[in-house]
């Protein structure tokens, strides 16, 4: 597997309780800022494909918008039956109030 570091979005674009979309050579992602800690997923529900970046972000949690799915933040992990599903999780860091988001190609969902 390859690895690529990639500057996604400046970081006074993503306020503390907020999310955003993004795209990494055409891997949608969610992002979101959980009280000044920066995540980084995939912007796909594992249920319908419903964009999580439009859902709810809340303690650590986002919600899809079409059908409440809901996925830790940190994990990926779904915390609706059926509990097991994950989605993708990327790692991120700021450099020079830039936010950098990490992918393995190929990736997997």
């Amino acid at each position: 597997m390859e690895s690529e570091c990639i500057a996604v979005l400046p970081l006074a674009q993503l306020p503390p309780g907020t999310m955003a979309y993004v795209e990494v050579d055409g891997l949608p992602i969610a992002l979101a800022n959980d009280g000044g800690t920066v995540l980084a997923f995939s912007d796909v529900c594992r249920h319908e494909g419903g964009s999580l970046a439009s859902g709810a972000l809340i303690d650590g949690t986002v919600t899809c918008p079409w059908h409440g799915w809901t996925y830790d933040i940190r994990s990926g992990k779904s915390l609706v039956p059926p509990i097991g599903l994950r989605i993708p999780t990327y790692p991120v860091t700021v450099v020079d109030a830039m936010i950098h988001v990490t992918v393995s190609w190929p990736v997997t969902e």
